[in-house]
This record gives structure tokens, sequence and C-alpha cells, in this order.
């Protein structure tokens, strides 16, 4: 079996050895081409200048002087050694004369030739050379010729030179980048080792303005997913925490319950043992689809699905049902136009106003009604819901929203889990409004708003 490794992809050093050698290689390896074609072309180019003043000088000589001294001609340009040979033909192409160093050779003449021309050529030594043949006044052809070795020698080590700088400067760079990648990285690789040594109850913190411009929004994106995922892990906590602190008291009453109808054994003790389970079971119904709720809206599972809806009616239908769940307290009074539509999730909102109307007909004065009144504003639609609450001090409003608040004196309200408020703010966080509580002259005023109208 394979080890994962062999399976892993290579690492980032690796393909960026392999692409920056053969990306840079490429390049330069096009700059060699280019310069050494320059380099040629300069070279030779001064070769057959060279070649060319040669000849130039030698025919006016040869011109002045005549072919009757062309013996004396030649030998004052019979220099010693054997790097240049010269070569007289007539029109036909047969040879006249020669150097004295060509021996029994001679430098040959291209045919056919009708103009100047720059060749390569084989010396009468056997050497490579360089030929220049130029047409005489005198219906001829002077060809002047010289070694050109040292010429290839030079052009060879500067071929050298430059593939020997070429590979250096490409293993400097390489080694270059290779080294800024690295540094680049051990930043993220501290980061990485700080995160790893962090408790679970710590909050990673990913520092990225430290980071290369490059990595800062792959870092900011690792962020913002380990904020999020510590967010669902303090959701599950709390949630855990809520669901064992909810439901502590609810069994033990059920346990007590059952307990004391066993030990009576007759039939009203064993029903009214019953009758408690079941009330501590639907507290225990409720506070597990509120915490539920909450636990989707918060974490973003669930989003809302605005329609258009005619707020004012939804109130009315609203008020209606609620008025046969509290017979004894005075109708809800409600104060709105004839219609106010707004684009709103229905359902969301529809639990919003039942968890506020519930409230204030609850916990209100049960001598006074509950007033509803729905207002058009500069910037949409407020409804507010006001009750007496006479009993009720300042410090008390702040608390409204929190999970499981139940006021001074209703911490053992049967009927309440304490988090009606606390989902209905998250309700209207995630519908984009604004749940406000406030106490004004013994009344307290929930602010629901603004509804942009339609």
């Amino acid at each position: 079996m394979s080890s994962p490794e062999a399976n892993s992809p290579p690492s980032l050093q690796r393909r960026l050895l392999w692409r920056l050698t053969l990306g840079i290689g490429l390049l330069l390896g096009m700059l060699f081409v280019a310069l050494d074609s320059l380099l040629d072309l300069t070279m030779y180019q001064r070769l057959d200048q060279f070649l060319e003043a040669r000849a130039s000088a030698f025919s006016v000589q040869l011109e002045r002087r005549g072919h009757e001294d062309m013996d004396t001609l030649l030998a004052a340009y019979d220099l010693g050694g054997h790097t240049e040979f010269f070569a007289i033909y007539d029109g036909n192409g047969r040879l006249r004369t020669k150097s004295g160093n060509s021996a029994g050779g001679a430098v040959s003449l291209p045919q056919p030739a009708v103009a100047s021309i720059h060749y390569d050529t084989t010396l009468p030594d056997g050497h490579r050379g360089r030929a220049f043949a130029r047409p005489l006044s005198t219906d001829g052809w002077l060809v002047l010729a010289t070694e050109r070795e040292s010429w290839d020698r030079t052009e060879r080590r500067m071929h050298g030179i430059m593939a020997g700088g070429i590979v250096l400067a490409i293993l400097l760079a390489v080694a270059m980048c290779l080294l800024l990648v690295r540094h680049a990285f051990r930043t993220m690789t501290e980061e990485g080792s700080r995160l790893a040594a962090m408790s679970p109850d710590q909050v990673a913190q990913l520092h990225v303005d430290h980071l290369p411009r490059e990595m800062q929004s792959y870092a900011r994106a690792v962020r913002d997913a380990l904020e999020r995922s510590h967010q669902a892990l303090e959701r599950e906590r709390r949630f855990s925490r809520h669901v064992a602190h909810e439901l502590r008291t609810p069994v033990a009453e059920v346990r007590l319950a059952v307990e004391h109808a066993l030990r009576a054994g007759d039939a009203p003790a064993l029903r009214k043992g019953m009758e408690a389970a079941l009330c501590a079971n639907a507290r225990m119904e409720r506070s597990i689809h509120a915490l539920l709720a909450l636990s989707r809206w918060e974490s973003g599972l669930e989003s809302p699905e605005p329609d258009p809806l005619d707020l004012s009616m939804l109130l009315r239908q609203l008020i209606d049902a609620t008025a046969g769940s509290h017979p004894d307290v005075p109708p809800v009074q409600l104060q709105a136009p004839p219609s106010a539509w707004v684009h709103s999730d229905t359902g969301m909102l529809e639990r919003i106003l039942t968890n506020l109307l519930h409230n204030a007909l609850d916990y209100g004065d049960p001598a006074r009604p509950v007033r509803v009144r729905l207002q058009q504003e500069a910037d949409g639609y407020r409804l507010r819901v006001c009750n007496a609450a006479s009993g009720l001090h300042a410090e008390d409003v702040a608390h409204f929203g929190e999970r499981y608040w139940r006021g001074r004196d209703r911490g053992g309200d049967r009927r309440h889990a304490g988090l009606g408020l606390a989902l209905s703010q998250a309700l209207a966080n995630a519908l984009g409004l604004r749940l406000v509580f406030s106490l004004e002259q013994g009344e307290v005023i929930a602010t629901l708003g603004p509804f942009a109208a339609l």
C-alpha cells in the first residue's frame, strides 16, 4: 500500500521549482539565441569589413603598378605565417597568380562569380577560412582570405560564457523565489502553530495584517470561517446548557408528581399526578420548540421569505384570535389605517406579533386594555404595543429579550418558558427590524419597525 505522502499533491515549492525553471529557462533561452545571433552577425560583419578593406587597398595598388609588377606586389603582401592568402583569377576563372604561402594550392573562386561576394572556404593549409572575392577593373578577380578559427574559438568562448551565465541566473532566480515563498509562508506556519496550541474555549483569531497582500484575502476567509465555527460551537453549547437548565425542573416535577401519586394509591391522587406530569411535559415541549427555533434562526439555517402583506389586516386577525384565549381581560384596542401594505415574511411576523400580544395580555394590568397602534412615519410603518405595568421598574425592561428571564415574581410561571421575547428579537433581526422596549408613565411600550411601505 502506498503512503498518504506518496499520493498527496506536490508541494508549492516543488511546483514553483519546475515552473520557474521552465519559464525562466525559456525566457533566457530565447534571449541567448537572440544574443548569439547578434554576436555572430557582429563578429563576422567585422571580419568581412576587414577583408573588404584589405582587398580594396590591394586592388588599388594593383591598378597603380600594373600586372607587370605583380610579383613584387604579391611579395609585399606575402606576410610571414599563414593567416592570410591571396589569389588573382582572370576573367575566365583561371588562376593567374597566388600568394607564396599558398604552397601547392590556392584560395578557390566561387562559380559562378558575378559580383563581390563573401563566403566560407577551406584555406590551402586545410584550415577553415573566410574569403572575399572582388572583381578587378582589368577583367579579373581578386580573392583575399584569412583564417576564421580564432574567430570561431572566440565565438565558442562567448557561447560558453553566456550559457553559464544563463544557467547561473536561472539557479539564482529560482533560489531567490523559493526563499521568498518560504519566508511568506513562515508567517502562516507560525499562525497555524499558534492556533493549534489554543484551547477549544478560546476564540481562534487569525492575525492577517502582517501577511503579504496576496494572502490576506485567503487568510480573512479562513478567519471568518473560524469565527463562524466558534459561533456555531457557542450556539450548540448554549443550546445544551439551556436545554439542561430548562428541563431539569419539569423532569423533577414529573418525578415528584408520579412518586406522590404512587404512594397515595387512590384515583384522585393519580389523576392529580397525571395532570401535573402533563403540565410539566407541556412546559418542556414549549421550551424545546422555542430553543430549536432560536437555534435555527441564529445559525442561519432558515431565512426570511418576504411577500407583500397587509399589516393592518394581519393585526386584526391576530387580535381576534387572541381574544378567545384571554376572555377575562378588556379587549385589545387597535389604531391602524384601513390597509398598510409592506414586504415581509408572514409566518415570522405573525410569530413576533403573537408573542408581543400574549406577553402584553399575560403580564399587563387585567383592568386596563392593551393598545396596539400602527402608524406611518418618514422611514416606514411602526407598530407599538402598549400595556399597563404598574409594578414594573425601568431596570426590569432592560432584561426584556433575555433568555429565561420571567420577571422578579414569575420565576415559576408555568405558562411561560422565558424565551418568547428572545425569539421575537431573533426573528426581528432576521427581518431587518428593530424591536425596542421602553417604560413610559407606568406603561410598557414595545416598538417594532420600520416596515418599508409598498
